[in-house]
């Protein structure tokens, strides 16, 4: 990687986020905002703490010390924002997070947080957007949908940030150029923007479903590992007969195991082998069964050929005792007992990763590649949801509460310079170095007490509760992790960032309208579709080929093409088509 100055990678795109003139200001000159709060347009060069001192901060402490030598004063005088957040039952007390405390010392911009326990936050935030009561802003994107932002926005309870993302927030707005998808999700009806936006770019959450099998159980058996859903089948059968485990016992063994309807545990992977695989997210979920081709056009799956063949090559599966019958009625507890058994139980099953299966026989199980129909079939295709779960269009909005928005855009604004969107997501204490070129190292070594780097910072930091730009460059270019390998990333990326992609919707703003037609037809649609997949699938008297007919008609009936359409629509204007 290139190496570059600090003062001209990262503190100049810093500095203008800073002045108020957007760049156009003067070096040490002071601006005044229409609230009168006076802001320091400052240069900030490496080696300055917070670009007024000459002397360069160091404790030791890297994470700490770029900030105090890379962040600019943005006020003379001290200001103080409140701000809800909800706060997850591990997590410390945003007050208390060591990377505000330090941003504060740069900036001079104070923030009370106001925490709110996950469980019970929607009704506690109808609450204060009912009486009156609320804050100055509202941070992290599962704080405010963008519901709240079509219905209180035009009442002037949030108000319209455009014209300060325009004039005070460029780190911002080369987020929106590199993500033009997050312009549509953002805007409400009325025309206005309420909200920044948020970027969680990553393998681990774009492929959340991974399939694995017992390596262990393959080589007792003296079996390769399969490449098509024919050797799958008849490796599953194997592990059924022969006593995979070798515990003596042939009828212990569940060759495949799942979570029905859910979007990393499930089944839907196994249909990419015959055209596209399913997107579930949850029964009865909205975005269930559809994706976007390469043409931008919405595609309802269950009525497509290809939905047709898998289901039917998928029930042999079912009723020759090769997938856990359990796994359409069992609970998430139960599905992920069967994983942690720490004697092997389970075969196969498509789950996050190694860490679902019980510590002491993680090892047995490898992640394959998705399985093609045959040998002469073309490659699977692979469930992607880059579209529906790393771009959110709510972050951090503002309420007609606060009275110097200049200011607190101009600090939103560094959450989104890409160093800083690391610190706030990873947290500062386990830096060991910032390169120049702002490459962010971590000891990602767990805990004295065992606790896991991954756990300890969702605990000690905002983590998603922070507006950011965690990018594909950010998390794995920009961010190093120099202890512990992270055996899930290096499956995404080596095996199914590879693949053919069937990519899912986005999470869109639907219209009064279109959520009519959602509520109404749609639902009946997919629960439709939902029951006669369970039927097929089990062969409790069903057959897909005989019923088919009499399926499409019954779909017609309940008017899916208006679904469709309205699905099509809502993606069209996501996109700006």
């Amino acid at each position: 990687m290139k190496k570059r100055t600090l003062a001209s990678a990262v503190a100049a795109a810093l500095v203008c986020s800073m002045a108020l003139s957007a760049c156009g200001g003067g070096g040490g000159a002071a601006t005044t905002t229409a609230a009168g709060t006076t802001v320091a347009a400052t240069t900030a060069a490496a080696g300055g703490a917070s670009g007024t001192t000459a002397e360069k901060v160091d404790t030791g402490r890297a994470g700490y010390d770029w900030i105090a030598n890379n962040v600019p004063k943005l006020t003379d005088e001290k200001v103080t924002y409140k701000i809800a957040v909800q706060q997850e039952t591990s997590q410390i007390d945003y007050n208390n997070i060591e990377f505000f405390k330090e941003l504060e010392k740069a900036t001079n911009v104070h923030i009370e947080f106001q925490c709110f326990p996950v469980s019970g936050y929607n009704e506690q935030k109808n609450l204060m957007l009912a009486t009156g009561d609320y804050p100055d802003a509202f941070m992290g994107y599962a704080c405010l949908s963008m519901a709240d932002l079509n219905q209180y926005g035009p009442m002037g309870v949030f108000i319209p940030v455009e014209d300060l993302i325009a004039q005070y927030c460029p780190n911002y707005q080369k987020v929106l150029e590199d993500n033009p998808t997050l312009v549509g999700l953002s805007q409400a009806f009325d025309g206005h923007t309420y909200s920044w936006g948020d970027i969680n770019d990553s393998p681990s959450r774009d492929w959340p479903d991974n399939l694995y099998i017992n390596k262990t159980w393959l080589d007792n058996l003296g079996l390769e590992i399969p490449t098509t859903m024919e050797e799958y089948y008849n490796v599953l059968k194997a592990f059924k007969e022969q006593d995979a485990n070798g515990n003596g016992d042939p009828n212990d063994e569940i060759p495949y195991t799942f979570f029905s309807y859910q979007h990393i545990n499930g089944y839907g992977g196994f249909f990419g082998a015959y055209g596209e695989a399913e997107a579930f997210n949850a029964a009865g979920g909205t975005l269930n069964h559809f994706i976007v081709n390469d043409n931008d056009e919405v595609v309802y799956l269950p009525l497509t050929e290809e939905y047709k063949t898998a289901i039917r090559e998928l029930r042999k599966f079912v009723t020759d005792g090769l997938w856990d019958r359990d796994g359409f009625v069992q609970t998430m507890d139960q599905y992920n007992g069967k994983l942690a058994n720490p004697t092997p139980i389970v075969g196969s099953a498509y789950t996050w990763g190694p860490t679902s299966f019980a510590a002491d026989c993680a090892d047995q199980y490898v992640a394959i590649t998705p399985l093609k129909a045959t040998a002469d079939s073309a490659p699977a295709k692979v469930h992607h949801r880059r579209n529906h779960i790393s771009i959110n269009a709510t972050g951090f909005s503002i309420t007609n509460k606060c009275k110097n928005t200049e200011l607190l855009a101009q600090w939103v604004d560094l959450l989104y310079n890409d160093v800083i969107s690391i610190l706030a997501y990873q947290g500062i204490e386990r830096i060991t170095a910032i390169d120049e070129d702002g490459t962010v190292h971590y000891n990602e070594a767990n805990e004295p007490d065992g606790t896991s780097f991954s756990t300890y910072v969702k605990n000690t930091n905002a983590f998603d509760g922070v507006p950011k730009n965690m990018s594909m460059t950010n998390r794995y270019e920009k961010m190093v992790m120099e202890t512990v390998t992270d055996k899930k990333m290096e499956v995404t990326l080596s095996i199914y960032a590879n693949q053919p992609q069937s990519l899912t919707l986005p999470s869109m703003n639907f219209t009064e309208e279109e959520n009519q037609v959602i509520n109404d037809i749609g639902k009946s649609c997919q629960t439709w579709v939902e029951q006669k997949q369970n039927e097929w699938l089990l062969n409790e008297g069903h057959d897909i080929d005989t019923e088919w007919d009499a399926y499409v008609e019954q779909l017609n009936k309940y008017n899916v093409q208006t679904f469709i359409d309205t699905m099509q629509q809502a993606y069209d204007r996501t996109i700006g088509k």
